[in-house]
């Protein structure tokens, strides 16, 4: 019985750790911009931003109905609270100057920042209000 009980509760923590794995947010230290990006669409996330619960999904929405051409999807966890380490990894990105004179240098979560690669500024600040296909409209426009 006790086998049966290991055997079962190592099975589950391996679905939920495999769950994890498919949920988890890129490492920015190891994503680039690609040259042929017009727009980067940033998300701004935390693991404790409810805005993010309801923004997320509909990016995942918007995603999932294929490619924009020109835009590459970045996100940038702030999930530590670390307003150093993520403006740091933003200037990696090629997108510092844009998200920090548009968050006047504080950091909000729960958003999607359009910015254009040409003239690193933001074009669009997107936020849970907004349906899907609102988003996805926003983004298409910005890379027309």
């Amino acid at each position: 019985m006790r086998f049966l009980f290991i055997a079962v509760a190592a099975a589950v923590l391996a679905a939920c750790s495999d769950e994890i794995a498919k949920t988890s947010v890129p490492d920015v230290k190891t994503v680039s911009i690609a040259e042929d990006t017009r727009v980067a669409a940033v998300l701004i996330r935390a693991d404790w931003c409810s805005s993010c619960k309801i923004i997320e999904p509909k990016l995942t929405e918007v995603k999932i109905d294929g490619p924009i051409d020109g835009l590459q999807h970045i996100t940038m966890d702030y999930t530590d609270r670390d307003k150093d380490a993520f403006y740091a990894a933003a200037e990696k990105l090629g997108v510092g100057d844009a998200v920090r004179d548009h968050l006047e240098g504080d950091v909000k979560t729960g958003i999607i920042l359009l910015v254009d690669m040409e003239t690193k500024s933001v074009v669009a600040d997107l936020r849970k209000e907004l349906s899907e296909d609102e988003l996805k409209a926003a983004m298409e426009k910005s890379v027309a």
